[in-house]
């Protein structure tokens, strides 16, 4: 059976919560359509929005991978003024160019960045070293390295090369004698790089490694059976009201790039105890729906992809359920103010879907908690005061040791600014060459 990480079923389950809620009572209730496409491509991508159009939409949510299906999704809904929600990460920062009509529920690289330098603050730890997977590292966290420039702090930048093969820079690194080793790269690459390092005997004591991606501490990439270079594309059709006001979702993954969530309990025999494993998280789960969301994935884990332990809900599926929350919440809204009504659109003409604009206005003024925490935007469409938690490695498991807030992240000075006073610094952030780029 097929393994994934349960995106489909958390639209299912935030549609079910909404119909089954006592103040919907009487109203249309909301029905799901999906539709797939085979590959991440941006022609099908837009000839298949092309096609969902002339049904008319109120908004566009995802995908959860895949960088040109999102840019092209970006561009034709600025164009029809239909918004639409990223849940992805961020692949430049260049918020300048964003639309209006984006919004984006997974935290930016600038507030990635910021947690990361107040860790490092935190720690009072002057030599670091970046291992960055892709050029576009330097872009996503030009904050990071900013606070470097104008500081006294040492901060080397190492890249992948084409051999994707991390252990011929992990012996650099040793032999410079840093201790401490940010990594930005996807679930994938972090486990690849976590695990040449135990093999090098770098997970010990003098070792500090701090995680960028939220699901790169917890997420490991099995392999698919199926060989075959195959991209999925869930298109979810959310009618909302008799009026046939249309959500959908677009979800692309390659099979070959699935994630498993797991915990890095597996690695017991490979990690030292007392090595400093960093990273962030934004689940909330005191949320009331967290512990039901959690196990309905657990389930359907277990009925399809038994041969690989289920340990939590994917961040995507998370921010999905969230995102239909939200633009559910703007809709009701708006409608309290003005009738709305879907427009069919057509990508052939020049016209627009008159509600739009006032939508995109009601989305920047939401504020809900949801799974994921504290839901609220920005003028720029990013997400805003919502709590990143520092989480640190245990023998058992990830613990929260940290908070901070988002909307100008506090660089943290002492363990009275957000950090848990269980955090301890590692045993040397000395030493390492001049700032440099390889």
């Amino acid at each position: 059976m097929e393994c994934s990480r349960g995106e489909r079923l958390s639209i299912t389950l935030a549609k079910n919560r909404i119909n089954r809620a006592p103040e919907r009572l009487g109203k249309a209730k909301v029905e799901v359509d999906i539709f797939e496409l085979l590959r991440d491509s941006e022609y099908e991508t837009a000839e298949t929005m092309c096609q969902i159009l002339p049904k008319g939409v109120v908004a566009v949510l995802g995908p959860s991978s895949s960088p040109a299906s999102s840019s092209i999704i970006s561009n034709i809904c600025g164009e029809k003024e239909v918004p639409h929600f990223k849940v992805a990460p961020e692949e430049f920062v260049k918020f300048q160019f964003q639309r209006f009509t984006t919004l984006n529920l997974h935290p930016s690289n600038t507030d990635i960045s910021v947690a990361v330098a107040g860790i490092l603050n935190f720690f009072n730890c002057t030599t670091a070293c970046l291992i960055c997977a892709k050029a576009e590292c330097l872009l996503n966290l030009e904050k990071l390295l900013r606070q470097f420039l104008i500081s006294k702090d040492t901060l080397s930048v190492r890249m992948l090369d084409d051999t994707r093969d991390p252990t011929p820079l992990l012996k650099e690194i040793r032999d410079d004698k840093t201790a401490t080793i940010i990594i930005h790269a996807n679930a994938s690459m972090s486990h690849t790089i976590l695990l040449k390092a135990a093999e090098l005997g770098m997970v010990s004591a003098y070792y500090t490694y701090i995680f960028t991606n939220l699901t790169a501490i917890l997420t490991q990439k099995w392999e698919s059976r199926d060989t075959e270079s195959t991209w999925y594309v869930w298109l979810t059709v959310l009618w909302l009201q008799a009026s046939l006001e249309a959500i959908f979702t677009v979800s692309p993954y390659p099979v070959e790039e699935k994630t498993k969530e797991f915990s890095l309990q597996r690695m017991d025999s490979l990690v030292d105890d007392r090595v400093n494993i960093l990273g962030f998280s934004i689940f909330n789960q005191s949320h009331a729906f967290f512990q039901e969301f959690a196990q309905s994935l657990n389930q359907s884990w277990q009925e399809n992809c038994d041969h690989v332990p289920f340990t939590g809900p994917a961040l995507s599926s998370a921010l999905l359920f969230d995102a239909v929350y939200a633009v559910v919440t703007a809709v009701q809204e708006l409608n309290r103010s003005q009738e709305i009504g879907v427009k069919p659109l057509s990508c052939g003409s020049a016209q627009i879907w008159q509600h739009g604009t006032s939508l995109m206005n009601y989305l920047r003024m939401v504020e809900l908690e949801g799974l994921t925490g504290h839901i609220e935007f920005n003028s720029k469409g990013q997400r805003s005061n919502y709590a990143l938690k520092i989480l640190q490695f245990t023998r058992n498991g990830f613990r929260q040791d940290g908070l901070l807030i988002s909307t100008a992240l506090p660089l943290p000075a002492s363990r009275s600014a957000g950090m848990g006073p269980s955090l301890h610094p590692p045993e040397k952030c000395q030493g390492g060459q001049p700032y440099f780029v390889e």
